[in-house]
């Protein structure tokens, strides 16, 4: 089977799922086992692969099955959770799996239900050598700390998220470190910084207060322009006031109940309404729970060719 004919075959074989390649494509012929091992999913793997590793594990070793499988994958989401991670002393055999076969991810989501494994910064570390080129995307969650990343450059990296917990209210240190050591110095293409959840870590968001306010973009609630300077925020008209950053205010994401009636939820006033917001740019309309892009009125989104802070819940 030649490379076009490879092509073609593996286009088609991603519309099935990852195992189903695997464990019944992969046996019809040479030519198929050829495309199914050397096609690359942009998914992950599914989560059970996680209790599989640790059933199947015999003294750092695991059938050669995985070996090919965990190379077809584009993401890596790692769930340390026991619901996942059974045997937390096979994290080491399984770590060194997952390095010497994983290469070129684009997005990798780290969610720690539990501490933090043993030689976490070191696989990790390995892990990023393997993507240094490729990875587009970080989501790190962390229930008890602030997880520090290997001081290690990611040219294309445009996206970090974390999600934070009351638990991490006192670990601004770690935040600080984090900053300065990784986000701030070795990601120079960065575009977005999103934080979830900050309201349950309000020393944390005193921290980027302090020492990124004016890379702050977006939050949840129109009350967040009285304590930060945004570029976006998602409003509801009827609430509307003078607050003390509404002057920063670029874009609206505006929350209508009806986009057929002009006069539904304040739209009467929206001249007296919008002279809160002198230097607005555009405005979206968000209805039934969705962004109506056909809305979009004047000008794109400019600031999204730097870095900035996201507050969301």
């Amino acid at each position: 089977m030649d490379v076009h004919q490879i092509n073609i075959l593996q286009h088609v074989l991603k519309y099935s799922e990852s195992r189903e390649c695997f464990d019944s494509f992969r046996l019809v012929s040479k030519s198929w086992k050829n495309a199914v091992e050397s096609i690359r999913f942009d998914t992950y793997p599914p989560f059970t692969i996680f209790s599989e590793l640790c059933l199947h594990e015999r003294n750092g070793n695991f059938p050669p099955f995985y070996t090919k499988y965990l190379k077809i994958f584009r993401k890596l989401w790692l769930p340390f959770n026991e619901n996942y991670i059974s045997d937390m002393t096979k994290w080491v055999s399984i770590s060194n799996l997952l390095v010497n076969n994983i290469k070129n991810l684009i997005k990798i989501i780290i969610d720690i239900k539990t501490s933090i494994p043993p030689k976490f910064m070191v696989f990790l570390l390995n892990l990023f050598k393997n993507s240094a080129t490729s990875i587009q995307k970080i989501i790190i969650s962390s229930r008890d700390q602030i997880v520090t990343l290997p001081a290690i450059s990611l040219p294309n990296l445009t996206v970090i998220s974390i999600k934070v917990y009351q638990n991490n209210n006192n670990r601004v240190k770690d935040l600080d470190y984090l900053m300065k050591t990784f986000v701030d110095v070795r990601c120079p293409y960065l575009k977005v910084f999103k934080i979830h959840n900050i309201y349950k870590a309000p020393k944390i968001l005193i921290y980027f207060l302090q020492h990124y306010s004016n890379h702050f973009v977006c939050g949840p609630e129109i009350s967040t322009l009285e304590h930060i300077p945004l570029k976006i925020c998602y409003i509801d008209l009827e609430k509307l006031t003078a607050y003390r950053y509404a002057s920063h205010i670029e874009y609206l994401i505006l929350h209508v109940k009806n986009l057929q009636v002009a006069s539904d939820g304040g739209w009467d006033n929206y001249r007296e309404i919008l002279s809160f917001f002198p230097n607005l740019k555009g405005i979206v309309f968000y209805y039934n729970k969705k962004i109506h892009n056909s809305c979009f009125f004047v000008k794109t989104f400019s600031f999204y060719k730097s870095k900035y802070l996201a507050t969301k819940n």
